[in-house]
């Protein structure tokens, strides 16, 4: 198993413009990473060329951050502000990978073997799932790879972090985390195991519940057998009781009943027949009364008006109207004479404001001085505004000055005349509509009953109503087969079985269901074995916790010693079991803080090489380092040599491929090759040439 991390490519990230700048990650040799200024002039101008974009671009790739505390839309090339994209090609257990990511737009695109494990997040631009499957991959955090892989001087060194600082580094480099990974596994087991139970406790409640209803319907069918039993005694007394009601009748004596009433019917018929003529005949007679009553009061109101007056107060009406229309024509068009006058007025004044200015040889519309050859066509052509302007406001006072003398030639509007009829046509046939009402009145008066043919003789009184047991002849007729029926119907009753006597059997035999716990206990107890294998990987007091710990940390205290001895560093630095670190000099404890800038370099060194050989030996090689300027910051020339001694025989006897920022001129002849960070007209761009002159 390794991880490979092959090339990248970097877009408009950080000082790297829209030209695309790609470094290939196959050299296995150390390669200084030297910068070089055109901007600042060159000759030796190392500063802010862009040597740590590199190393930027990687942290970018791998976990959408920054190595240091960058926000990520700062990312993005200031100049071109946009269209940021960085790609990166890896191999893992002989797996291809290839991560894209990038902002504006958002882009993180992950693919395996070429084929693309999710769409593009267009939305946010980072996917928790995608990063999630890149980190599995890689079996590394952003604080683990600041350690073993991209060494620099932004990130807190190990030793100055806090105590539980430390150990989230030092138990995800041991494998402790591994046990959280599986603690995790049983977690979920641990969650199905419960969900079984649930769902087992569910299944019992269910029964029992299945249970209760049955019980419930059992009682419930012995509570409808009680009501039938009830009914059913109930229903054979009725039976009986109509049996019983049914022999008192004397059916002869009904049937002649019967027939004396169809006679009395008949009688009846006739009498209702007589008085609702009779009532008809009335109220005909009372509404020809009302009618005339009511065309007699009609004639009388129109005979009291002055047809002459009123057709007379209809023209008058008419002039009135006209006149007030023409008034109110004529006192708009003034209104909007006034308006229109108003406004042509702020015109001229704003013409003429614009005119000084213009004199004064000022733009009127921002203010500055205006002396080109543009200056009189503009002054020329406010004038002829102006003029035009005063012509038309002449014209409008005019105008209003017509409209007014034309109102006051109108006249006063005088009171308006209130006519009778609402139109003149009404009053016109004023003389035609008393003539026609004369003429309904003595239609009135002279219709004829329509009644008085019908009313002849009187009917005679039908007499006192017969009585009669049923209300029918055909139900007395049917008197004797409904007697032999209710007879049928008793001796079917007294037959009948009750229903649920079977059914109540069965139910209470069959139905009910027994309640087992066996699934329920087995469960319960691979729960408890569960939380005993949780507790033993998560438990900080674990003897397998403390077994990982006591073999990893001897490999890690022995590797670390080896690069003490080697970039020649006196002091003993030593993890300890419960992972606090000591160290001493000459016997003596010390702090981090009390070494010099140098001696915390190359402790700072030896430990992050040490960390690496621990991690590549419990995960995976790791074919790339990078160290940026922490042999520039206070190592001296000894410190210098044994740093370079040790990497170069990493990259021999290993085959990694070494990168190594520094300002350091002198190191060109000592590495293998060098990539030249060249920044000209803002931009950076890589070149492999060796020529540092």
């Amino acid at each position: 198993m390794s991880l490979i991390l092959k090339n990248i490519t970097l877009r408009n990230f950080l000082s790297i413009g829209a030209v695309c700048q790609a470094v290939s990650f196959d050299k296995k040799e150390l390669t200084l990473i030297l910068g070089d200024n055109l901007d600042l002039g060159g000759d030796g101008a190392r500063n802010g060329t862009g040597k740590t974009t590199l190393i930027q671009g990687l942290s970018y790739a791998l976990f959408g951050t920054p190595i240091n505390n960058i926000r990520k839309d700062n990312l993005v090339n200031r100049t071109n502000a946009k269209g940021m994209l960085v790609t990166l090609e890896f191999s893992a257990n002989g797996v291809e990978y290839k991560i894209e990511r990038g902002r504006k737009p958002n882009i993180l695109k992950f693919y395996i073997n070429n084929v693309a494990q999710k769409d593009e997040d267009t939305a946010q631009g980072e996917n928790r799932a995608t990063q999630e499957a890149i980190e599995k991959v890689i079996h590394m955090s952003p604080d683990m790879f600041k350690h073993i892989v991209a060494l620099n001087t932004y990130s807190e060194p190990f030793l100055a972090m806090k105590a539980n600082e430390q150990r989230d580094i030092i138990e995800q480099l041991l494998g402790i985390t591994l046990l959280s990974e599986k603690a995790e596994v049983i977690k979920v087991m641990l969650r199905d195991t419960k969900d079984s139970i649930q769902a087992e406790e569910f299944r019992v409640k269910a029964v029992e519940e299945a249970n209760k209803r049955v019980k419930e319907q059992i009682e419930g069918m012995k509570r409808r057998q009680m009501l039938w039993n009830k009914k059913h005694d109930e229903d054979l007394a009725g039976l009986a009781l109509q049996y019983d009601d049914l022999s008192k009748i004397d059916i002869d004596k009904e049937l002649a009943s019967h027939k004396d009433l169809a006679i009395y019917n008949e009688k009846k018929k006739q009498q209702i027949a007589y008085e609702s003529i009779l009532a008809r005949q009335t109220a005909w007679q009372q509404k020809s009364d009302k009618d005339v009553s009511v065309l007699e009061k009609e004639l009388k109101k129109l005979n009291t008006i002055n047809i002459d007056v009123e057709l007379q107060a209809h023209k008058d009406l008419t002039a009135y109207k006209q006149k007030q229309k023409d008034i109110d024509t004529l006192t708009k068009l003034v209104e909007r004479c006034v308006s229109d006058a108003a406004k042509e007025t702020a015109t001229i004044a704003s013409i003429a404001k614009e005119i000084k200015e213009l004199e004064d040889h000022k733009c009127y519309a921002c203010g500055q001085e205006f002396h080109d050859d543009k200056h009189q066509i503009v002054l020329d052509g406010k004038r002829k505004a102006l003029l035009d302007a005063v012509s038309q406001a002449v014209l409008t006072n005019n105008q209003c000055k017509e409209h007014t003398n034309a109102i006051a030639l109108l006249g006063e509007l005088g009171g308006k005349p209130k006519p009778h009829y609402k139109t003149e046509a009404e009053a016109i046939r004023h003389s035609s509509e008393i003539d026609n009402v004369q003429q309904q009145i003595t239609a009135k008066k002279v219709e004829t009953d329509p009644y008085a043919d019908q009313l002849t003789e009187c009917p005679a009184d039908p007499g006192p109503m017969p009585s009669t047991h049923y209300d029918t002849e055909s139900a007395a007729i049917e008197h004797r087969s409904k007697t032999a029926n209710l007879v049928e119907q008793i001796t079917n009753k007294h037959s009948e079985v009750d229903p649920y006597s079977e059914q109540i059997v069965e139910m209470e035999s069959k139905a009910l269901q027994e309640v087992k716990f066996d699934t329920i206990n087995t469960l319960t107890k691979t729960m408890e074995h569960q939380k005993f294998l949780l507790d033993l990987l998560t438990s900080k007091d674990s003897f397998v916790r403390k077994r990982i710990i006591d073999q990893n940390l001897a490999y890690l205290n022995a590797r670390l010693t080896h690069y003490l001895d080697k970039i020649g560093l006196p002091h003993d630095v030593t993890f300890k079991n419960d992972l606090q670190v000591e160290i001493k000099e000459l016997g003596r404890e010390m702090d981090f803080h009390n070494l010099s800038r140098g001696e915390m370099n190359r402790v700072i060194l030896s430990l992050s090489w040490a960390f690496r050989d621990v991690w590549e030996n419990l995960y995976c090689p790791i074919n790339v380092l990078f160290i940026d300027e922490l042999l520039d910051n206070g190592t001296d020339a000894v410190g210098m040599e044994n740093s370079l001694g040790i990497l170069k025989d990493m990259s021999r006897r290993r085959q990694k491929s070494i990168w190594l920022v520094s300002h350091k001129d002198e190191l060109v002849s000592r590495v293998g090759s060098v990539l030249k960070v060249v920044k000209e007209g803002g931009f950076t761009s890589y070149s492999t040439s060796t020529d540092i002159a």
